[in-house]
């Protein structure tokens, strides 16, 4: 499995995603209007093809993944480190609200999510999705191009293919970053399993949050959306960018520990000082990332094209 491969994978992915929201969601309204079962959906034909892919290429998938155990103290410092480390996201999410609308929260209510029973929301959105994604993009892609790359490049396209993947400016903002951080996971631990749980932590705390919030009341996020402007978005800002200040040291701290405690000292550094001519960028690629960006640009479009023809 080398570049090549992944990039035609994830243009098949890419397509099948496409057809599925545009093409079988008209098809099987039943079906994709329900968040649980549309989640399930799309998930999985994110990763499909590339496990596919992978498994035709002759790969042993638990040895190419790097599905090995971790410690049971690398696990339990894996939860303070997410909750530390989420400062930054929050930051970046924040910054992309200047622009676009909070797309995830948005989701959740618009799909009735207060609803649906909390263990299926949770098992879909903080378990399934957290599975099917890291081993798409940490597992697939980013092992798939270090076979042609540095970690460095490697961890930049594969955490750019997340972020696309999304189809949306908000999510794929702080997505690049969370992709980024969870390769950095990965090579300090030597483990699939550890970017799998940190990108759990932070999808099952955020929504039991939001669901805990809509509960509460089914209108939340539009209230809260309609009263948030400029001004109490730069304040906002400003304060997290204080907290990262402080917490993303030592999220890196708890890091470059866990390194250590998997015998992998060394292993972070090695990201920045290897060096390799990377070839990566195919027409796959191109087409698929011309495809995604053409979406999120519709997606973005369309309520500023709604809201000017109700004028």
């Amino acid at each position: 499995m080398n570049a090549r491969k992944v990039n035609r994978a994830f243009l098949i992915s890419m397509v099948l995603y496409t057809g599925s929201v545009f093409g079988l969601s008209r098809l099987l309204p039943g079906i994709f209007s329900n968040l649980i079962l549309n989640n399930l959906i799309c998930e999985g034909l994110m990763v499909i093809p590339g496990l596919l892919f992978a498994v035709f290429s002759g790969e042993r998938l638990t040895q190419f993944l790097h599905l090995k155990k971790i410690r049971p103290g690398t696990a339990l410092m894996m939860v303070p480190f997410t909750l530390l480390s989420m400062s930054v996201i929050t930051l970046v999410n924040l910054l992309s609200q200047f622009f676009v609308d909070n797309t995830a929260a948005a989701m959740m209510e618009g799909y009735g999510a207060a609803n649906l029973p909390a263990f299926q929301l949770l098992f879909s959105m903080g378990i399934f999705a957290p599975l099917c994604e890291e081993t798409a993009c940490r597992g697939v892609f980013y092992r798939g191009y270090r076979k042609n790359a540095s970690a460095f490049g490697a961890m930049l396209l594969s955490a750019l293919l997340f972020a696309i993947m999304h189809m949306n400016i908000n999510q794929a903002m702080y997505a690049f970053v969370m992709g980024i951080i969870a390769v950095l996971v990965v090579e300090a631990t030597g483990s699939l399993w550890a970017s799998i749980l940190y990108h759990g932590v932070i999808n099952g705390s955020q929504v039991l949050l939001m669901y805990g919030m809509l509960r509460a009341n089914p209108s939340a996020y539009s209230e809260a959306a309609a009263a948030v402007n400029a001004d109490m978005l730069i304040y906002a800002l400003a304060g997290y960018l204080i907290i990262t200040a402080i917490t993303l040291p030592v999220a890196w701290a708890m890091l470059v520990w866990m390194s250590g405690h998997e015998g992998r000292r060394g292993a972070l550094s090695a990201i920045w000082k290897e060096r390799k001519k990377d070839k990566l960028v195919t027409v796959p690629l191109v087409l698929a990332l011309i495809l995604c960006a053409l979406i999120m640009i519709i997606t973005a479009a369309a309520p500023l094209l709604i809201k000017w023809m109700n004028r």
